[in-house]
């Protein structure tokens, strides 16, 4: 639950709410008040957040007081000080302070005095409900929720208890009861509360629901504020919807005045624009920043990154360096991206340098960058090394993108050591290593397709081609022209003809490689006037010829019977 949720304050004194699992169970028993949907009730597995929990629902219900759990637990229970807080006021200033510094454990303990001596109203609970969002303790909202049911309905339907709670389970991702609550239950939906569900609808991915609350917010007069706006420009750029996202910045250029240099409405617009492929409103929305912060900087150089337009990113890297604004790990991750695209092999270790420089810790998200870049250039040993000091780091889970990168490099290193020993002519180890592979992809048949073939080895070309299709790899144009030339290399023609033929009857069409292995091979074994057959249906299909082609068209052309043939082939550079 904590690793879901984040770490919930361990309340091992002067907790006065029942304990975590007894909330629930006293929330799903009194669905009364909560008027949940029955799904809720008849599968706590629903709840996304509360699935590791086996709560079994009896029919009797709690009667622990708060007096009881007092006296259970090590806290004196002496009265606090009457010359410090001597009315509500003081003790909800003095409660909200301790929650807004993310000091829910002593706001608990404080509330556990107060209550003994002060009457206590909903404005305080909704204080502790906010501690809980900041803190992001389900655990602990879950069991002041039921405290306040206890309480009646003077508590449990207060407007600002209502939109706390949805705050609260929107925060700590309970999707399915944020959302019930915010359209069944809550009676005047405010702009927080409108806040939260679009911020979550965002944040799981569910955009277009995210969009059409954001549209229905306004339909009720509540005007997006600089907390809605990045929720709803993050929804546009998940979805590609440019223009609702040039809409959502019109808006923002309206409301001048309420956005006026905020940074965080600026990002989130170039971010929006930069997955929408408006690369230009992206960069001018960057310029246009009067101040820029590192979130601003990673954005800008990640939007290049994922466009292609790394030169781009390489330089807006270098310029925020000389500007001396801090680095972070996604900064280096950016430019480690932009390096590999780039080839630029010196200016990618010069950033892995400064990583080491700067004490950056090589977590999942800057390790598995530099793990790509080495892998990229075939520098498998600096991959593998840099694995050995992640795994190194204490604490660290690999997720699914480290994992990725580390297969990506086992699998180049497999393709590559393939590879070497198929050119090698070095067979018997180029089948030893492919029997090995645990997993063979696409890439790795082809490796091996390409080693037979470069050997004339026909027969186990055509075998490992018909196996590929029976592990479910289907073959591509790759696989195709492996199998012909090794027909070709083997000076079975007809069989590599047959084999062109029925590539095209599959669905595969001829590239430019399979034409000129075609015109190629029908020459060298003496098939002139079929070769140049080739050149013309290539020519007719579309296809415009290199220079390589032209060689081979060329070569078919030996004697006088086609000399002019020979000479309408060599003036073909300068019609192309």
């Amino acid at each position: 639950m904590t690793e879901r949720h984040g770490a919930c304050p361990t309340l091992t004194i002067a907790n006065p709410f029942p304990p975590y699992p007894e909330s629930l169970r006293f929330l799903l028993r009194n669905n009364s008040i909560l008027n949940l949907p029955k799904p809720f009730i008849l599968s706590v597995d629903s709840m996304h957040g509360l699935a590791c929990l086996s709560v079994t629902p009896t029919t009797t219900t709690t009667t622990t007081t708060i007096p009881q759990l007092l006296t259970h637990s090590k806290l004196p229970q002496s009265p606090p000080n009457q010359q410090h807080f001597t009315n509500n006021t003081s003790i909800h200033n003095r409660i909200s302070f301790l929650c807004k510094h993310v000091r829910i454990q002593e706001a608990v303990d404080s509330l556990s005095q107060f209550q003994q001596h002060f009457h206590i109203g909903p404005d305080i609970y909704g204080e502790l409900l906010q501690g809980c969002v900041y803190a992001r303790a389900l655990s602990l909202g879950l069991q002041i929720h039921a405290h306040i049911i206890k309480k009646g309905p003077s508590f449990s339907t207060n407007e600002f208890i209502e939109s706390k709670l949805v705050i609260l389970y929107a925060k700590c991702g309970l999707s399915d009861i944020a959302v019930h609550l915010f359209r069944n239950v809550v009676r005047n939906q405010n702009l927080f509360s409108w806040a939260a569900i679009i911020g979550l609808q965002a944040r799981i991915g569910l955009s277009r629901e995210a969009l059409l609350s954001y549209v229905e917010m306004m339909e009720k007069g509540f005007l997006p504020d600089n907390f809605v706006v990045p929720n709803g420009l993050k929804a546009c750029g998940a979805l590609r919807w440019g223009g609702f996202g040039k809409g959502i910045h019109g808006y923002v250029v309206k409301m001048n005045k309420d956005f006026d240099g905020c940074v965080y409405v600026a990002t989130s617009l170039v971010d929006m624009y930069g997955k929408c492929g408006f690369l230009e409103d992206a960069e001018k929305v960057f310029d246009d920043m009067p101040q820029k912060n590192v979130i601003a900087w990673n954005s800008m150089i990640g939007v290049f990154a994922q466009n292609g337009m790394n030169m781009e990113a390489v330089r807006l890297f270098k310029k925020m360096r000389f500007q001396g604004d801090e680095l972070t790990e996604v900064t280096l991750s950016g430019f480690f991206s932009a390096c590999a695209n780039l080839e630029a092999v010196e200016e990618g270790k010069q950033g892995h340098a400064i990583a080491v420089i700067m004490g950056f810790e090589l977590g999942n998200i800057l390790g598995s960058s530099i793990m790509n870049f080495y892998s990229k250039f075939g520098m498998f040993e600096k991959a593998l090394e840099m694995c050995g000091w992640m795994t190194e780091e204490e604490n660290l889970r690999f997720d699914c993108v480290t994992l990725s990168s580390l297969l990506s490099v086992a699998a180049d290193t497999r393709e590559v050591e393939l590879d070497m020993y198929g050119k090698c002519g070095r067979m018997d180890c180029a089948r030893r290593v492919f029997c090995f592979a645990a997993k063979k992809d696409l890439v790795l048949w082809n490796t091996m397709l390409a080693a037979c073939a470069e050997k004339g080895l026909s027969g186990e070309a055509m075998k490992l081609f018909f196996q590929m299709q029976l592990e479910s790899v289907p073959p591509n144009v790759v696989s195709w022209n492996s199998l012909i030339f090794s027909f070709f290399r083997n000076g079975q023609v007809v069989e590599a003809q047959d084999m062109f033929y029925e590539m095209q009857s599959s669905g595969v069409t001829p590239n430019l490689i399979t034409w000129t292995t075609m015109i190629s091979g029908l020459a060298q074994n003496g098939f002139c006037y079929e070769a140049n057959k080739v050149f013309r249906q290539m020519q007719d299909a579309g296809m415009r010829p290199n220079s390589i082609s032209i060689t081979a068209a060329l070569s078919a052309c030996p004697d006088m019977a086609l000399l002019n043939y020979g000479r309408a082939i060599h003036g073909s550079p300068c019609t192309f």
